[in-house]
């Protein structure tokens, strides 16, 4: 696993986790996760019984904790299978005082993406820019880039 970047409060965290082999994910208990295939073919996972199939580049959101007496408890264990070959995911961790988004987005060569303080973008492919940048701020250059935005709701 590798941080890319964690909120001062702990609210959220971003990081990517290499999945080389079939198993658990790294636990997250007690928060949501958004789960995004930035690099390798497509990752299975099975979530409280179901069965999903992550396509690269589209963010899927795994179920929540359940929320007892005002405070979050448990959340979805997540088992991951990698019937292609290993695959590297963006995971958006956050409580529930936070809204998690991503954008997957191409950019040309003369591109430039101005950032808000509540993002964070990870690129993928390409740069003139560093690999992680947080808001405010910007990417520049001809690259794919995931965008995470989090708000307060």
């Amino acid at each position: 696993m590798r941080e890319l970047a964690r909120a001062d409060d702990g609210s959220w965290l971003i990081c990517l986790v290499d999945v080389g082999a079939d198993g658990p994910l790294p636990s997250r208990p007690g928060v949501r996760r958004l789960l995004t295939v930035v690099d390798g073919p497509v990752l299975g996972i099975e979530v409280e019984g179901a069965t999903h199939v992550l396509e690269p580049q589209r963010p899927f959101a795994v179920p929540g904790p359940a929320v007892v007496g005002g405070a979050a408890v448990g959340g979805a264990v997540v088992v991951a299978s990698v019937p292609e070959g290993p695959v590297r995911v963006l995971d958006v961790v956050v409580d529930d005082s936070v809204d998690s988004f991503v954008t997957v987005l191409e950019l040309g060569r003369s591109s430039v993406l101005p950032l808000a303080g509540d993002q964070v973008a990870h690129v993928i492919k390409g740069t003139e820019s560093p690999d992680v940048v947080v808001g405010p701020g910007e990417v520049r250059g001809r690259c794919t880039v995931a965008v995470v935005t989090l708000q307060r709701p």
